[in-house]
């Protein structure tokens, strides 16, 4: 391997927090796996760490907290510039958080270093959202580089952006494939996780957020069991809809069937349990979802709504089925073909074990964003001068961990 041009370019991975969710596992994966001969990663939270930055921080890794008071308060400015500038940062990287692309775009804009690269992980945002169109209106037309999941991605993104395709790098996400991984005995891992055995068994892993839509799944999973009383199924995660989830499960009369487990660290062991994997989302948010590159990794077929760039990842009628957004009906039909046909399931198992083999691993994710990284900040590092430094500080200093401020 020949020796890395330079020296490693320092990246600020800029969140509000970090919490449970794709754009959160994608930063996670990234300042674990990422060549430290090649990139020093920092993690910085305008906020808390979240539960994902408290793992970050365990396991070594520099995290900086707490550089914001509130959305509006008029001294972030000032202690994320002086922190970049301390901390010699060549590129600030965001990923799909309305706080941090505010203040990295209005950094972005100020200053010709660090350099910006932003990551878009949704289509769009239920409801809209004041606060990300603001944002994302200050920081998309400084950022030197938008990273989109797939090309149809992109082409959306750049419709409804009024933004030159070319200003974007198309990088899906990848997972590890040999944590997320085929069991060798799917029975006996639902023995150690509490889960039946011999029950045909769906599950969503997804936030409990409007987005998710679960009310479609509980939907689908009522009109399962009346095909097949025997089909249980599966809830994976948390989030503010908690309470309602478990009172459409109630209202429903499915409770017997329907098991809420909760946020979960064990995701890749919860995968290889299930037969099949369900998405359920609207079409306004989702993109490429990580959750289904996971269960394809793990050889499980999936029954998705037809939304994002879904398409890039459950090939119909190949890996899984697409069903329309919001059909219930069509949701639970395909659901329940796949749970009474053992010998279906295997194909379609194993061929989204190869499609996830072949265009979802996470080293090659990894390998095109140092690449990336590299090329911005070789940009930014020749567009520095001494009459215009990288992160002159105007403001206070930044508390943080790791040895900040």
């Amino acid at each position: 391997m020949s020796a890395p041009a330079g020296p490693p370019v320092r990246v600020a991975f800029l969140q509000a927090s970090l919490g449970f969710g794709g754009a959160e596992r994608l930063v996670q994966a990234l300042v674990s796996r990422i060549d430290p001969a090649k990139v020093v990663p920092l993690v910085v939270n305008l906020y808390g760490p979240g539960p994902v930055g408290e793992e970050l921080e365990r396991d070594g890794h520099r995290t900086f907290d707490r550089i914001a008071r509130s959305w509006w308060s008029p001294w972030t400015g000032g202690r994320l510039r002086g922190l970049l500038a301390r901390e010699r940062v060549d590129v600030t990287c965001v990923v799909d958080s309305p706080l941090p692309l505010f203040w990295a775009g209005l950094e972005r804009r100020r200053a010709a270093r660090p350099g910006l690269v932003v990551g878009l992980h949704s289509t769009g945002r239920l409801g809209g959202g004041l606060q990300y169109e603001i944002a994302s209106r200050v920081a998309l037309p400084a950022a030197d580089r938008l990273v989109a999941l797939a090309d149809s991605h992109r082409d959306h993104l750049a419709a409804s952006r009024r933004l030159p395709p070319s200003r974007f790098e198309v990088i899906p996400s990848g997972v590890d494939l040999a944590a997320f991984a085929p069991p060798a005995d799917r029975r006996a891992r639902r023995r150690e996780l509490g889960l039946p055995e011999d029950a045909p068994l769906a599950g969503i892993v997804a936030a409990l957020r409007p987005e998710k839509n679960h009310a479609l799944f509980v939907e689908a999973a009522a009109r399962v069991l009346a095909r097949l009383p025997g089909a249980r199924f599966v809830i994976v995660g948390d989030g503010p809809e908690r309470a309602t989830v478990e009172s459409l499960v109630a209202r429903a009369g499915v409770g017997d069937a329907v098991r809420l487990l909760g946020a979960r660290r064990d995701v890749a062991r919860l995968w290889g349990a299930l037969d099949v994997a369900v998405l359920s989302s609207h079409p306004v948010v989702e993109t490429l979802p990580v959750t289904l590159l996971e269960a394809h990794a793990c050889g499980v077929p999936a029954v998705s709504t037809d939304v994002g760039s879904v398409r890039d990842v459950v090939v119909e009628g190949g890996t899984g089925f697409l069903v329309p957004p919001g059909d219930g009906a069509a949701l639970a039909d395909r659901i329940a073909r796949l749970l009474g046909d053992a010998g279906l399931r295997e194909r379609l198992g194993a061929a989204a074990r190869r499609r996830a083999e072949a265009r979802f691993d996470v080293r090659a994710m990894v390998r095109a964003y140092e690449d990336l990284f590299a090329r911005i900040a070789r940009g930014s590092r020749d567009a520095g001068s001494p009459g215009h430094p990288a992160g002159a500080s105007a403001g206070g200093g930044a508390g943080g961990r790791g040895g900040a401020a």
